[in-house]
């Protein structure tokens, strides 16, 4: 775009937006710091430079500039949200429960708020707190999957699975800061602990071993992959995790779609592993899945999950709005299915209000004499 000293705050602010919708955020940040240079009582361009901060992953500089934002315009109920998120992200819970709050009174149709702060009561233990703003959601928006589905997890209801409307608005949300959160503050390792287990049956198959990486968000398990030379489809229901997992140049192929439905397109018995890092807390009853991975694996194939930690009976929807599902019903699937139990083993999926989740790593082979 052509540049000259005599563009105007509005010149700055249109170029910068142009910038943004189109994802080029470095060029975005400095339209934007050039229009508030020429006049910084700007809310949207505030605004709009904290949103490009938080894409950038700079949270201390976004909720600065949040903070400007909602000092100019009070109103702004999307930059007290932000704002919120920022402050989160930062560890300032308290404060980031105020932002929040704001942000309902400027907006009480805005759905953000309600959900973040539910969220974040949630993993705080404030489980009152948490059912009251996602009933107070569904007020607002009768129908809506994801404040039902939350409900549902908040009044201790068993539902089978999470609505696709609700996983795929979650993650295409997570998408930008997904790794960096999950990584850097939850201490995730469960796509290398799944990789691992899974090598020896790709290593034993005749090359290309031929994997699907179930729910494969930004791909951080076809990183883990990548050195076995494994030919990876990655199946996901967001299309801006799929977007970032493209960029990674370790998958053969990408799908958009739900579990069963992409399984039941893959040929019988074609498959040398499946992987599912962290997916099935979004999918209580895994009885379908279990029957359509069995028949896409090959004799021997391996079949690598995590799940949280259940001690008994067979699934459960917590009031995190995740499932859980015990060994004896995850066991018991296996057997029905014609899989053989290889590994079992406890462990901390991710590190969540100052503690970690439990759950479980398993790992399952398709009998070889299996049909």
């Amino acid at each position: 775009m052509e540049q000259s000293d005599e563009r105007s705050a509005a010149d700055w602010l249109a170029e910068g937006d142009a910038y943004y919708d189109a994802q080029r955020w470095n060029e975005a940040g400095i339209a934007f710091e050039r229009s508030l240079a020429l006049d910084p009582r700007q809310a949207r361009a505030w605004y709009r430079l904290g949103n490009v901060r938080e894409e950038q992953g700079r949270d201390e500089a976004a909720a600065d500039c949040f903070e400007h934002a909602v000092a100019l315009d009070p109103a702004h109920a999307q930059a007290w949200n932000n704002l919120g998120g920022a402050r989160q992200r930062l560890g300032r819970e308290d404060e980031a429960i105020a932002a929040y709050r704001r942000a309902m009174q400027a907006d009480p149709r805005l759905p953000q708020p309600y959900l973040n702060l539910g969220r974040l009561a949630g993993t705080r233990g404030e489980h009152a707190l948490a059912a009251e703003c996602f009933n107070a959601g569904l007020a607002q928006h009768p129908g809506d999957p994801t404040f039902e589905h939350l409900v549902a997890a908040a009044g201790g209801r068993k539902t089978a699975r999470a609505p696709v409307g609700y996983v795929t608005t979650l993650f295409d949300g997570l998408a930008p800061q997904f790794e960096r959160h999950l990584v850097k503050d939850l201490q995730y390792h469960v796509p290398e602990a799944l990789a691992q287990l899974v090598r020896p049956a790709l290593l034993a198959a005749a090359p290309p071993a031929r994997v699907i990486d179930l729910g494969c968000g930004t791909g951080l398990v076809g990183i883990a992959l990548a050195a076995a030379g494994a030919q990876i489809t990655g199946v996901d229901l967001s299309p801006r995790m799929l977007k970032i997992a493209a960029g990674r140049g370790v998958y053969a192929r990408l799908e958009q779609g739900e579990l069963v439905e992409v399984l039941g397109r893959t040929a019988a018995g074609s498959v040398h592993a499946v992987v599912a890092a962290d997916v099935f807390i979004y999918v209580g009853d895994l009885e379908a899945v279990f029957a359509s991975v069995a028949r896409v694996l090959a004799p021997g194939g391996a079949f690598a999950f995590s799940v949280e930690a259940l001690e008994g009976g067979d699934y459960r929807l917590q009031p995190t709005g995740r499932y859980a599902q015990s060994p004896g019903y995850l066991r018991a699937l296996a057997s029905h299915t014609g899989m053989i139990e290889q590994r079992f083993e406890r462990s901390r999926i991710r590190r969540e209000a100052r503690a970690h989740a439990e759950g479980w790593l398993a790992l399952f082979a398709k009998a070889a004499t299996a049909a």
